[in-house]
């Protein structure tokens, strides 16, 4: 028994002894592979940096064989002791064979003979350079007989980074030099064909960085010049050195020396290295020797494969990139493939390599039927040799193929490098399913838009026919009207009669085009909204005031009812006003003689923003149930019968609820035919505890007497700036009836001059018109603002224009003018706003129109 336990025991010992052995070994022979890979990817990524440094190397060597050629020619005309001016001409016609050869202005050449500077493109600081102190210079005296490149530095002229070429001349102290412009054509333009996650850089003598390529990173410069020190100091020599790059990955480095001196860098990933080392599994197998030691032979199997699939592959990863499901190297002249990678619906159906028309065979089996004939033309051999021989680099299109028993788009092309691989094409196969989908999406989303684009025209279309019908219904009337009064001008009654009616058309044409340009304003979304603060009881009264006035000439009763307990608000007065002027002109052109308008304001109070309620009701003709549905929709309008016809746009009550809705409000509708109709419209307005001076809303009466139109201009004097001849004429009347002096102007300037001649408080105040020739009024506002004399800072200007939106006043505002008041001119308006300049206020923007 005890013979048979110390046996156990033996083999126990044994067996765990064997076992560690193992262990070590597996560790052991971990270390001499991981050591043998690394020396084994030392000499590759040498090798690769020595390959990938001869590119740059030869345009170096391009523009060092160019530089010999003009330090010949150059020391030929020097020795032939040829003129200053020849010499010149002669460099610069040089200058323009270098330009061509490079494809580009890429290169300066310029020389130091005689203690002067000679350039092909002189510099007008070039005879107080100080050249001596340059490198460029100083390396080419120190020596003679040779090429030599400087670092890269920064032009003193242009501020380019540029690097230098010199060598001295025979003759004593002369140099020739060339300027090579980095930034500018191909210079540095490097065709390096790499995997994304490998790193390429150069680095001049001094370090300096000139060229990397960097898959979607920018480059560290703390980590640029670790990299160019470690490889200059030797640190970065043994085959295991390693660097971590900003991103924390480690990277052995590989490098070659230029013949000038820079320095090619190409760093790899260790972990891409070492494969084996991602798999966690490899350090628990360590214990079981078994295992262990078949996981480290095919690790390292799996590495020499690896190593020579690299080799093989080397080339075709220069030309292809890592986006495409299938690559092949096809030998178009012997009719031969080889698989590069092949789709995993087609392993196994054909062998890693063979002939070309047996792969061809399977890949068409996958192709879409329509697409079949012209996939097999385009790709067969003879069609591939053609394309070929017509030197055509990149072919291909998209096409429908099978996979897993549904088509995809791919996008196949054949692409030849005749440097490269020569007598071969690269065929590729890349999925492009998604982004074909989405381009056909986005046509799907075109056609749509455009169709909606012809619906909205038909619309457009419809609605400037019933504009045409509305706008030459006054316009008909103006003309009509104004025959009647030449024909008839002795009959003062009638002309009375028919003037009034013209006056009547002429408005009912304005109010059609600024509910129009309103509209068209809200639909593009160009009304913001101007917040101040304002005192709504006064405000709201004054607006009232002027219908009040309207429905006694007609015959109507008028009420209006303010019950505010803080009247002082933030918020946009002039689209308030817009609001109110729609809802009352509404309630007093769709209502009969006798009838009843009632305004009604209130407040709730609600937390910081109180609600306040305008309710504008009238005893009218009223609305039909069917056509409230669609009250606020643009161009409708109310067609059953009623005591009087339909008149207006149609616009107003949709400007009415978008002006509403920028406010953040709400507005509601009672109507019944017969009975009248009532709006309710609610705002959230900010309540301004505290304020200030004046606020917009003071009633006009409080800062001038309303003096009597005929009266009110009496001893004034106004320059009057207006170009259109038919506007200066009825203005200078109105104004000469009112008594006033009139100076004309026929654009800004002429303005600014006048004023600039007249003296010192001559004239009373200013009417400037917007849009004019030569200087428009702004201009001239401004200009007239900065004259040195006392009054130009003080005398009143008032826009008298046609441009008549908010955004408008706040032009005029900024130039410096007063008021605004808009085209066409209400007098009774224009007097109140020159009184209210005159007397030191602001007098209120009116709606357009008013």
């Amino acid at each position: 028994m005890e013979k048979q336990q110390r046996r156990a025991l033996n083999s126990i010992v044994l067996s765990i002894t064997t076992l560690v052995v193992v262990a070590a070994l597996l560790l052991v022979g971990i270390g001499l592979v991981r050591d043998k890979m690394m020396r084994n990817t030392q000499q590759m990524g040498m090798s690769l940096a020595e390959s990938y440094a001869r590119e740059p190397q030869s345009r170096l060597d391009s523009f060092a064989r160019v530089f010999q050629m003009a330090w010949l020619y150059t020391g030929q005309g020097i020795t032939g002791q040829m003129d200053w001016d020849t010499l010149q001409h002669g460099m610069e016609q040089y200058q323009q064979n270098v330009d061509e050869v490079f494809g580009g202005h890429v290169a300066d050449l310029y020389a130091v003979i005689g203690g002067q500077i000679v350039a092909a493109n002189p510099w007008a600081g070039d005879s107080n350079y100080d050249y001596t102190s340059t490198d460029w210079y100083q390396n080419a005296m120190a020596s003679p007989g040779e090429i030599v490149f400087s670092d890269v530095y920064e032009d003193a002229i242009t501020g380019d980074q540029i690097f230098t070429l010199s060598k001295a001349m025979e003759t004593e102290g002369d140099v020739l030099a060339m300027d090579v412009y980095i930034n500018q054509g191909d210079v540095l333009d490097l065709e390096i064909g790499l995997p994304s996650t490998y790193h390429f850089y150069l680095f001049d003598t001094d370090g300096g960085l000139l060229y990397r390529l960097i898959d979607r990173q920018a480059t560290d410069p703390v980590y640029a010049e670790q990299l160019i020190s470690g490889v200059r100091d030797g640190s970065l020599f043994a085959y295991d050195a390693q660097i971590t790059d900003p991103q924390g990955v480690a990277r052995g480095v590989y490098y070659a020396e230029m013949d000038n001196g820079w320095t090619v860098v190409m760093t790899i990933p260790t972990q891409e290295v070492l494969m084996g080392e991602r798999d966690p599994l490899i350090y628990s197998l360590i214990g079981v020797a078994l295992i262990a030691f078949v996981t480290l032979l095919f690790m390292v199997v799996r590495d020499i494969l690896n190593l020579r699939r690299l080799a093989e592959t080397e080339k075709t990863i220069r030309v292809l990139s890592d986006s495409f499901f299938a690559i092949y190297r096809v030998d178009f002249a012997a009719g031969t493939y080889r698989a590069i990678k092949t789709s995993p619906d087609l392993r196994g159906s054909f062998d890693e390599s063979g002939d070309y028309e047996q792969l061809l065979a399977q890949v068409k089996k996958r192709v879409h039927p329509e697409a079949y004939a012209e996939f097999e033309q385009d790709f067969s051999l003879k069609s591939i040799a053609q394309r070929v021989k017509e030197n055509v680099v990149d072919y291909g299109g998209d096409y429908q193929r099978m996979f897993g028993g549904s088509y995809h788009w791919v996008n196949v092309r054949t692409i030849y490098q005749k440097h490269i691989l020569p007598g071969e094409v690269i065929l590729c196969f890349k999925d492009v399913d998604v982004e074909k989908r989405q381009q056909m999406q986005h046509m799907m989303i075109l056609q749509e838009a455009l169709d909606t684009a012809k619906t909205s025209a038909r619309a457009r279309n419809t609605f400037f026919n019933t504009m045409s019908h509305d706008m030459r219904t006054p316009l008909n009337a103006v003309i009509g009207y104004s025959e009647l009064i030449r024909r008839e001008p002795g009959d003062a009654e009638k002309v009375t009669g028919y003037i009034k009616k013209v006056e009547f058309a002429a408005k009912q044409l304005l109010m059609l085009i600024n509910d129009i340009l309103e509209m068209a304003k809200l639909e593009a979304g160009k009304s913001a909204l101007d917040v101040k603060e304002f005192d709504l009881n006064e405000y709201l009264t004054e607006v009232c005031e002027m219908f009040r006035a309207q429905a006694e000439r007609q015959n109507k009763r008028f009420e209006l009812s303010m019950q505010l307990k803080n009247p002082v608000v933030k918020g946009d007065s002039f689209k308030i006003g817009q609001i109110m002027n729609n809802l009352l002109s509404n309630a007093l052109k769709y209502s009969c003689e006798g009838a009843e308008i009632r305004v009604e304001v209130r407040q709730f109070d609600y937390q910081k923003h109180s609600k306040y309620q305008i309710v504008v009701a009238d005893t009218g003709i009223g609305m039909s149930e069917e056509f409230l549905n669609h009250i606020f929709e643009p161009y409708s309008r109310e067609t059953h019968f009623t005591p009087r016809a339909t008149e207006g746009t149609g616009l107003g009550m949709p400007i009415v609820k978008s002006l509403v809705q920028q406010m953040s409000g709400e507005i509601t509708v009672e109507s019944a035919v017969g009975k009248g109709s009532r709006f309710t419209v609610t705002l959230p307005l900010e309540v301004v505890e505290q304020h200030a001076g004046p606020v917009i809303g003071a009633a006009a009466s409080a800062a001038a007497p309303a003096a009597s139109p005929a009266a009110s201009l009496a001893g004034q004097t106004i320059l009057v700036a207006e170009d259109n001849e038919l506007n200066m004429e009825i203005v200078t009347e109105l104004l000469t009836m009112s008594g006033a002096q009139v100076i004309s102007a026929a654009n800004g300037k002429q303005a600014v001059e006048k004023f600039q001649r007249s003296a010192p408080y001559s004239v009373d105040a200013i009417l400037m018109d917007m849009q004019m020739p030569v200087m428009d009024g702004c201009d001239a506002a401004r200009a007239i603002r900065r004259l040195d004399r006392p009054d130009a800072a003080t005398v009143p200007i008032v826009a008298v224009t046609a441009n008549a939106f908010a955004e408008d006043v706040d032009r005029t505002t900024a130039a410096g003018m007063n008021a605004h008041v808009s085209k066409p001119i209400d007098m009774d308006r224009l007097l109140k706003a020159l009184a209210l300049c005159w007397a030191g206020r602001t007098p209120p923007a009116a709606s357009p129109g008013e």
